[in-house]
């Protein structure tokens, strides 16, 4: 599908007066405007912030009430449980609150819910469950903001709920916890809103330790659990992970070591790509396919043999996750081909019995990637479906659900994405009323995906030092996107090659420097007769090879020549 390219206005004036304050590039204090960070000061935090601009965890709602419940429960040797979620975020939380309690002499222990035979969040049996193991105290991570039933159940059974939960909560209703950590809710006054579960796990942690005990160490659960939930790496998050990312390189948590070890990056600087794209999709596998007990087990492993059995587990899950994820794409396909007319629909709404509800977001994921559509998947193996979706920009998904209320059992989520249940016979008018509201929000231009271009480039300007600069940036994810630029009216060197699967390599010269390119899902591009005029997006790397540094283009877009 073609792009649009939106190339950020270039300001010289500021440009220069950002980088004579700080001693850094032009270009460097561009991309800097780009992130909305237009003053010295602002400047200075993006660079070079560190744990003295992280706000006060007492700032956060409540947290004194839940400091001091936690507190007393130790005291006294209550029953804590921690009360996890299925993904990274809320396994990474769990792990974390669990390994400082423990530490800090608490009788704690978890509970992750079974995805399929559960679902999401906070649930009776589970409630009944932890009223056997004779708790008295129950503190969420990751969940619970949604969970008025539940909560009002355990208070009835005398046990008190400490909700941490990141996700916004519905209007006007909160749960009778005894106290609820969350940015959102009405009355919270902490500064920076978008921590995720474990970001939110931590500064409980921190709170609760005090001067007691040094919990830094657990910052690579942190940087785990924070990445692979896109959270976005501005503010707070952005330093958490970066020093998170640090202790991870170096962690000393015998299962996470393992998993390095089995996925094959553990002699590696780890940045952000390494946990979104190889260690959360492995630690995500169990608990996508059914109960996350194995990832769990990993993280809090003390026993090297176990955790690399753990880890090879956890690798073998997520091979068949993706051959599972690979069969639902090829069945969805086929199902829009029958029931998607794009002349008409604005979104893509689909359900099938035999769908795995543990990989159908990721589905929705992929489709709403190709097709630039709002997309929703639906698992109806029960009489109650189970659906997921993930959203384009300019529809604000969790909003969108909020107006189909009347139609859904339960719903959660943010403007990306979101989780809801739903009965069958309410399908038809979920689709119809759903893709009514994708019509009225997204005019015909929102419907062509864009890529935002921080600067163009002559590829002459490239070097070694220039992306040493750009790393200044990083960590780079969600909020704070790896840097990208344009290059145009270049020539093709030697033929493209295809590698593996639909990646593209290939030489670009503007007749005084050429660079190596790289790029996935252009492997089918037809390059015959055409080999000037060449326009390229790409954010630059360095590729080491057999002890070789050579500067390498990862692709994002082509554009030809237009014909004469």
């Amino acid at each position: 599908m073609q792009k649009i390219w939106n190339i950020r206005p270039n300001d010289a004036l500021r440009q220069k007066a950002i980088a004579a304050e700080l001693g850094i590039s032009p270009v460097i204090a561009q991309i800097l405007l780009n992130r909305n960070i237009s003053t010295a000061d602002a400047a200075q935090r993006y660079l070079h912030g560190n744990f003295d601009d992280i706000p006060d965890a007492f700032l956060l709602k409540d947290m004194r009430a839940a400091v001091a419940r936690i507190r007393q429960a130790i005291a006294r040797k209550e029953n804590i449980v921690v009360y996890g979620d299925y993904d990274v975020d809320g396994l990474t939380s769990c792990a974390l609150l669990f390994e400082v309690l423990r530490a800090l002499g608490a009788a704690v222990s978890c509970y992750i819910p079974h995805r399929v035979e559960e679902g999401y969040g906070v649930n009776l049996d589970a409630c009944a469950a932890i009223k056997k193991r004779d708790a008295a105290l129950m503190i969420t991570v990751d969940c619970g903001i949604g969970s008025c039933e539940e909560i009002t159940y355990l208070a009835s059974q005398g046990i008190d709920t400490i909700i941490t939960d990141h996700h916004q909560p519905r209007e006007g209703i909160l749960p009778p916890a005894y106290a609820i950590i969350n940015p959102w809710q009405k009355g919270c006054t902490y500064p920076y809103k978008e921590l995720a579960g474990v970001g939110l796990a931590y500064k409980l942690a921190q709170a609760v330790a005090g001067e007691a005990l040094d919990i830094s160490e657990h910052l690579d659960l942190v940087a785990l659990g924070t990445i692979s939930d896109v959270a976005p790496l501005t503010g707070e998050n952005r330093i958490l992970v970066k020093y998170g990312l640090e202790q991870l390189s170096q962690t000393k948590k015998i299962g996470l070591a393992a998993l390095k070890e089995v996925s094959g990056i553990s002699r590696r600087r780890l940045s952000a790509s390494h946990v979104g794209f190889i260690l959360g999709p492995r630690i995500n596998a169990t608990g996508r396919m059914g109960s996350a007990e194995k990832a769990l087990q990993l993280l809090l492993s003390t026993d090297e043999s176990e955790a690399l059995s753990l880890a090879r587990a956890l690798d073998a899950e997520n091979k068949q996750r993706q051959k599972e994820e690979g069969k639902t794409l090829k069945e969805a396909l086929a199902i829009m081909e029958h029931e998607i007319n794009f002349a008409h629909h604005r979104s893509v709404v689909l359900h099938h019995d035999d769908w795995h509800p543990g990989v159908i977001g990721i589905v929705a994921s992929r489709i709403a990637e190709r097709f630039y559509r709002p997309t929703i998947l639906i698992s109806t193996k029960n009489e109650v479906g189970k659906g997921s979706g993930r959203s384009i920009r300019n529809f604000h998904l969790f909003d969108a659900l909020v107006k189909c209320n009347h139609l859904l059992e339960e719903f959660g989520g943010h403007e990306k994405a979101a989780g809801l249940s739903i009965m069958r016979e309410n399908l038809a008018d979920f689709k119809k009323v759903f893709n009514e509201m994708a019509r009225e929000a997204l005019q015909p231009e929102d419907l062509i995906p864009a890529i935002d271009i921080d600067m163009e480039l002559a590829l002459g300007a490239l070097s070694e030092k220039f992306i040493a600069d750009l790393e200044q940036c990083a960590p780079f994810g969600m909020g704070n996107p790896q840097p990208v630029f344009a290059s145009h009216d270049l020539k093709l060197k030697g033929r493209p090659r295809s590698l593996r699967g639909s990646t593209l390599k290939l030489w670009v010269t503007d007749g005084a420097v050429t660079c190596e390119a790289l790029g996935s899902k252009f492997g089918d591009i037809d390059f015959s007769g055409i080999d000037t005029g060449i326009s390229i997006v790409y954010s630059p790397a360095m590729n080491d090879w057999q002890g070789i540094s050579t500067i390498q283009l990862k692709l994002k877009d082509i554009q030809f020549p237009s014909p004469a």
